[in-house]
């Protein structure tokens, strides 16, 4: 960690005239930011080898924008990160784009386009935007943000104007997503068809499923469709902000290159309803979530009915320098099953995460933040048992500490 200070300590002394250097004139914007973090945790690990400690918290990222023909813009963001078994750990594309907006009520953009989910997610990547080191797990998961941030098709956004009552952006978005073939999803999926796989070996020869093949040799995860739409009213009432999500998407699941999936993924919806509400030196926010979904393999339902995520958090900042956050997050894997009844081998906790969180943050300046947070955890839902091969705990805790600098 010291070596990694003192590399921050002299990219924020040779920062201004770095940032000299990407004044191109007004149609060219060059950006990035990188951060180091440290996670120790208790109980769990969390995302990474947190229990004894781990600075596999590594973030850079660079991205261009180019304005032409007055009306037209072309932009994307090469992302690196490095986070224990949540990442691909190698550069990759986060968002390519290209713009066309004549007006402000209308745009469209086309390529691959960050997903407008929640109040958040679009900006999640903006350290100096977001009062906490994570975002709230139940709805923006760290661990699936690969999948998550972005998908490829196109996005008909835009900014209409309401006169007294403000003004509200929407979109209306259609494409595929994204899936990495080494993302934590396309991981899970892998671990339960093979699990599939070796409980029917198991079976005697005349008693086994014969369209379950006897090894598994690769997996692919395809998206057949997303599309949904959002919007956000600001300026209701001085301060305020209501959105609204709503999304459907389907994926197909196909192993050993056979061209016929073996299961599907469909999110019937996946909707989210938000308030932030800032006055003074104070800002309340509240997201809701359900996320109506089926998943088959192999023809048996092994997901059916909606998880339920919230939360609630206050932001105060004291002054140009501090601010502090209190948070209080849930997600049920079932809104209707919040003990995990429908899965018997699993314990109850398995269903749940309940996380309670205070955070604060010191600004060195507009270019370079710090920013420290604790989390007490209940519940190991959330694909907690990918770092804990061992077994989880119900009681978890963990501490993150970061550095962003931002140009």
């Amino acid at each position: 960690m010291r070596c990694v200070a003192l590399y921050f300590f002299i990219f924020v002394l040779a920062l201004p005239h770095f940032a000299c250097a990407l004044t191109f004139g007004q149609n060219v914007q060059v950006h990035g930011f990188l951060s180091q973090g440290y996670l120790k945790s208790s109980n769990n690990n969390f995302l990474a080898a947190s229990r004894s400690g781990s600075e596999e918290f590594t973030e850079v990222a660079l991205n261009a924008n180019v304005s032409f023909l007055q009306d037209f813009r072309i932009g994307g963001q090469l992302f690196y990160r490095n986070l224990g078994d949540y990442s691909e750990d190698e550069v990759v594309v986060d968002w390519a784009i290209l713009e066309y907006q004549p007006f402000d009520s209308v745009g469209l953009r086309v390529g691959k386009c960050k997903l407008p989910f929640g109040l958040y997610n679009d900006t999640r990547d903006s350290s100096f935007l977001q009062p906490m080191i994570f975002l709230p797990q139940s709805i923006y998961d760290e661990s699936r943000r690969d999948v998550n941030l972005a998908f490829i098709g196109a996005d008909l956004f835009g900014n209409i104007s309401l006169g007294r009552f403000g003004d509200v952006d929407y979109h209306l978005f259609t494409g595929q997503a994204d899936y990495p073939d080494q993302s934590i999803l396309a991981y899970k999926n892998e671990e339960s068809v093979e699990s599939i796989i070796a409980r029917n070996n198991k079976l005697p020869l005349n008693k086994r499923d014969s369209q379950i093949p006897s090894q598994l040799t690769s997996f692919d995860r395809e998206s057949e469709d997303l599309y949904g739409g959002a919007v956000v009213f600001n300026g209701l009432i001085n301060g305020l902000r209501l959105g609204a999500t709503l999304l459907h998407s389907k994926s197909l699941m196909k192993i050993n290159h056979l061209s016929d999936p073996i299961g599907e993924s469909i999110t019937h919806s996946k909707y989210v309803l938000s308030a932030e509400y800032s006055y003074d030196s104070w800002m309340l926010v509240g997201e809701y979530s359900q996320t109506d979904r089926t998943s088959t393999m192999f023809g048996s339902v092994n997901l059916d009915g909606p998880s339920q995520s919230w939360y609630a958090m206050i932001y105060y900042t004291l002054n140009d320098a501090w601010s502090f956050s209190l948070l209080y997050d849930e997600f049920y894997r079932l809104k209707h099953d919040h003990h995990s009844d429908s899965f018997p081998k699993s314990p109850p906790e398995s269903g749940w995460r309940k996380d309670i969180a205070v955070g604060a943050r010191y600004d060195f300046n507009e270019m370079c933040n710090l920013k420290a947070e604790y989390h007490y955890i209940d519940g190991s839902a959330m694909q907690l048992g990918v770092v804990n091969p061992d077994g989880v705990a119900r009681y978890w805790s963990y501490v993150a500490v970061k550095l962003s600098v931002s140009f």
